[in-house]
């Protein structure tokens, strides 16, 4: 009885051990983030101006950044236009709903239903892009643009490259005994939750209140981070041999890593080309 106390008694501390290394860990992670959002209120008190061309800075290889087709927060520009700025978001907020609901493990495409609605929404924005293009080159346009229209052409769009973006996660990501036939994206299920949603920060950006600009100019960077990284994700699983074998989310944290850390380097490359192109050919912002 003593010596089987005793077991007892160690295991219990093994896991009392366990659990408080556990909880430092966790602890620990949330050190990122948080050093991140002291420097950005940092930032934001001291030169509120250098926020805007940091930002600016980061995502100028993904967007023209054009200040006629932008939102503006007061005097500062969001850093990505206003089509852009739709995409991102739509599938930022498309896959982070996705990925809340328990049937997480769904890995079904889209019903046909589905999947046209979605596809109405990449045409709606190709329409609206050459109606754009077509009265910046002085040609006949069908309608005047308007960045509230840019936006939602651009979220709808972005619910549809959020909804392909988790489907490709899941199907590439778990075993497929873990897996379930539900499928990834419902329109009265997601679509109608998220069209709400990204419509209210439409009309939010659209206001721009100027407190709020560093919160939304970081969450647009961060946002294309996740969708670069989320494009990057089945490349980075199927170079190190880990398509379809994944059973906890803490097997993800290594390719999650790798996936973040091409992003990262796709948007520094990109925009250091831009601005390198743009000085070699002695280009003018565009308006």
């Amino acid at each position: 009885m003593i010596c089987w106390s005793a077991a007892e008694s160690e295991r219990v501390m093994e896991r009392l051990e366990h659990s408080k290394r556990r909880t430092i860990v966790e602890w620990a992670s949330l050190l990122p983030p948080l050093a991140v959002l002291a420097a950005v209120a940092l930032l934001w008190s001291v030169a509120p101006s250098q926020l805007e061309l940091a930002t600016r800075a980061a995502l100028h290889g993904l967007c023209a950044q054009r200040p006629s087709h932008s939102f503006w927060f007061g005097p500062y520009q969001l850093p990505f236009d206003a089509r852009m700025t739709g995409i991102y978001a739509g599938a930022v907020a498309t896959v982070a709903w996705l990925a809340r609901r328990a049937a997480r493990r769904s890995a079904a495409p889209p019903s046909p239903l589905a999947i046209g609605f979605l596809a109405t929404g990449v045409v709606m924005l190709a329409v609206d892009g050459l109606n754009s293009l077509a009265l910046d080159l002085g040609l006949r346009s069908l309608y005047s643009p308007h960045n509230l229209l840019r936006y939602a052409t651009g979220a709808w769009t972005g619910v549809a490259l959020g909804s392909m973006l988790w489907w490709i996660f899941q199907s590439t990501t778990w075993r497929p005994d873990l897996c379930d036939s539900g499928t990834v994206f419902e329109l009265k299920r997601d679509g109608i939750p998220l069209a709400a949603a990204l419509a209210f920060f439409g009309w939010f950006a659209w206001r721009g209140p100027v407190f709020w600009f560093p919160l939304v100019a970081v969450g647009l960077v961060l946002a294309a981070l996740l969708t670069l990284a989320l494009l990057a994700w089945p490349v980075v699983l199927a170079l190190i041999g880990r398509i379809e074998c994944a059973t906890t989310w803490q097997e993800l944290r290594r390719p999650a890593l790798a996936a973040l850390t091409i992003a990262l380097a796709f948007m520094v490359v990109t925009s250091v080309a831009r601005y390198g192109l743009e000085r070699m050919l002695g280009l003018s912002s565009l308006t």
